[in-house]
């Protein structure tokens, strides 16, 4: 190693470099060679001319009298199923208690993946006018907010959550109106609903500004559990 000084006092080698890597000077005119010898742990004194502003460097070297040698471990290798068993045992397990199984997949062997749906309610007045809105099995919750059943966003003139309740009734194969928890009232056939109300075909459900007309899938002579029936 040669070790030079430049005159702005960066330390570099000259063996490697033939200026100042850190500056781009040239070799000044007072700079000094070292050669460091090899050892355990060495300290050279070097001596400075008179014009520097030190009188002398001690650079220290270290070179460990054997040789190092870094060695790898590889990974152990893992199973599949080691895996596997790993990721499953993160992974949240379901809570049967917690879940609800729909009427239609008690009743029907192929899976549902989603509610089968039972009638429609069809708008005849209001912003939606033409539009329909499915029906599923159970109770629809009708109003504003995203998370009804029968969801009529911007219909100010209906209430946010539950203005009224569709109910369908899967054993009686009927549609039932009901009240919400709206301070608003509903009417069917211009008649006021206080308490359940059996549905027609066609008969009209008045909320605010908005008219719907019921029509239903699943009556009588139609369900979905008779599909599972004629197959046995």
């Amino acid at each position: 190693m040669n070790l030079v000084k430049c005159s702005k006092g960066h330390f570099y080698d000259g063996d490697k470099f033939a200026s100042c890597p850190h500056c781009g000077g040239g070799m000044p005119s007072d700079s000094v060679t070292v050669s460091l010898p090899s050892g355990d742990s060495s300290e050279v004194t070097v001596a400075m001319p008179a014009s520097s502003a030190q009188e002398s460097v001690t650079v220290s070297q270290y070179a460990p009298s054997e040789p190092v040698t870094q060695q790898s471990t590889a990974p152990e290798p893992v199973s599949f199923a080691d895996a596997m068993s790993k990721v499953q045992s993160f992974a949240p397990a379901e809570d049967d208690d917690n879940r609800t199984v729909s009427y239609y997949s008690q009743k029907i062997a192929q899976p549902v993946n989603k509610e089968p749906v039972v009638g429609w309610l069809v708008c005849t007045a209001g912003k939606y006018f033409g539009q329909s809105f499915t029906l599923k099995s159970g109770r629809n919750f009708v109003g504003r907010s995203a998370s009804m059943d029968v969801c009529l966003d911007g219909e100010n003139s209906v209430s946010r959550d539950r203005h009224a309740v569709i109910i369908y009734e899967p054993r009686e194969r009927m549609f039932i109106a009901q009240p919400g928890e709206s301070r608003e009232l509903f009417y069917v056939n211009d008649d006021v609903v206080l308490d359940n109300v059996v549905l027609k075909p066609y008969d009209r459900i008045s909320l605010g500004k908005v008219n719907l007309m019921i029509i239903p899938c699943c009556t009588k002579e139609f369900a979905w559990e008779d599909l599972a029936e004629s197959e046995k």
